[in-house]
């Protein structure tokens, strides 16, 4: 009988031993799968974070964007290395992918692989139907947008022709130099029809454009930050409304551009914004049918 229960008691260390290895290995491959799932959900937001850095940058300057989303990966403690940066469609689609070989704790021991991680993200730009911060001066649509060419914005005694003076905030010359310099304070919409400004805004346009000039003088098209007032938002526009005499008196918008201002001449009657228009990122509502100024907002789509 002895015999027996010293037998019993010898299988029982045996399963103890068992399950106590079961027990050890699901154990580790619970602290490695835990681990494993907060390594994934960093690096998709790493390459989350990444992609819409870059998209700042884009469609004008693609090292710089690739620049900035690599300082955006090192800043996450994260190697440029394991991830990828991919543009498409003249640059208004970016995508980073994520290709990262993640150590096990334990499960090694159990002759499981080092795993690669993957992610991915992507971001695209379309064209803005809304914006805040518009200037009042703008820019009929037939009007071609050579990026990066000089263009001289025209402003006379009421809209004429290509460009003009538009009444934003209200009609009068102080509201007019208060949104050419600050930029309206309110949403414009594509569709918004507007009426143009009457009366000799020479010299106020002389005043708010030294003035935004003044805030970055040594900035160029080329080489500028975000917040730097030489960049304007401009609507661009369809004649609604033509007197008698050929002057446009209201319009209608049907999309934004913006431009980079270099200087400004004037005489007594008429005033001429010098600069050129450039494609660019600015906040604003976005559609995929909007036509195409050159102004770009984004997503994130996947």
């Amino acid at each position: 009988m002895m015999k027996f229960l010293y037998k019993q008691d010898g299988g029982t260390i045996v399963l103890v031993a068992l399950l106590m290895t079961a027990f050890i290995g699901l154990l580790a491959l619970v602290i490695d799968a835990g681990n494993l799932y907060l390594e994934k959900a960093k690096i998709q937001k790493v390459v989350d974070a990444a992609a819409l850095a870059a998209a700042q940058e884009l469609p004008k300057d693609q090292l710089k964007a690739t620049s900035i989303a690599n300082q955006t990966i090192k800043l996450n403690n994260e190697d440029p290395t394991n991830f990828s940066i991919i543009y498409s469609n003249n640059s208004t689609i970016v995508e980073i992918k994520a290709n990262k070989r993640v150590e096990l704790f334990f499960a090694r021991a159990l002759g499981l692989d080092n795993p690669i991680l993957k992610a991915s993200a992507t971001v695209n730009l379309m064209p803005i139907t809304s914006g805040v911060g518009a200037v009042p001066l703008g820019v009929e649509y037939t009007t071609p947008l050579s990026y990066g060419t000089e263009v001289k914005l025209k402003v006379g005694d009421s809209t004429y022709g290509n460009f003009g003076a538009l009444a934003l905030t209200g009609p009068g010359a102080k509201n007019y130099e208060t949104d050419l310099e600050k930029g309206y304070g309110f949403e414009i919409k594509v569709n918004d029809v507007l009426n143009t400004e009457t009366g000799v805004m020479a010299g106020k346009t002389v005043t708010a454009i030294n003035n935004r000039i003044s805030y970055c003088p040594s900035q160029t098209y080329v080489n500028f930050t975000n917040d730097c007032k030489r960049l304007i938002l401009v609507p661009v526009f369809k004649p609604l409304l033509i007197d008698q005499n050929k002057q446009v008196k209201q319009v209608i918008v049907v999309g934004f551009a913006t431009f980079f201002i270099e200087r400004v001449t004037s005489t007594s009657t008429n005033a001429e914004v010098i600069g050129r228009f450039i494609q660019t990122t600015y906040p604003g509502d976005i559609s995929p049918t909007q036509a195409n100024y050159g102004v770009y907002s984004f997503k994130l789509t996947k």
